[in-house]
């Protein structure tokens, strides 16, 4: 079993909703990923669309049986994940 990351963009926004969709559906389907990091190390703007679309696909992720960790959050994007209680839904590494 292995982990996938998921590199997410400077402007972390409705905008890549079916990207993020897309890659998240692709590794919930994968049999060999136990695991998914989404990597904020470029993240410099996140609104309210992306964190809804990270508490979806956490709660579609642990339906499964598959861990969600966030990586690189620094900044505006880690601030902003603080306020919204991210840490509550998410493990950092």
């Amino acid at each position: 079993m292995s982990n996938s990351t998921i590199s997410l963009p400077e402007r972390f926004d409705f905008s890549y909703h079916a990207n993020f969709q897309e890659a998240f559906q692709h590794n919930l389907n994968a049999k060999d990923v136990d695991s998914i990091v989404l990597d904020f190390s470029r993240v410099e703007y996140i609104d309210s669309a992306a964190l809804g679309m990270m508490m979806m696909w956490q709660k579609r992720s642990a339906s499964v049986s598959k861990k969600v960790f966030i990586k690189g959050a620094r900044g505006a994007s880690a601030h902003v994940l603080a306020m919204a209680n991210m840490q509550r839904l998410f493990e950092y590494i």
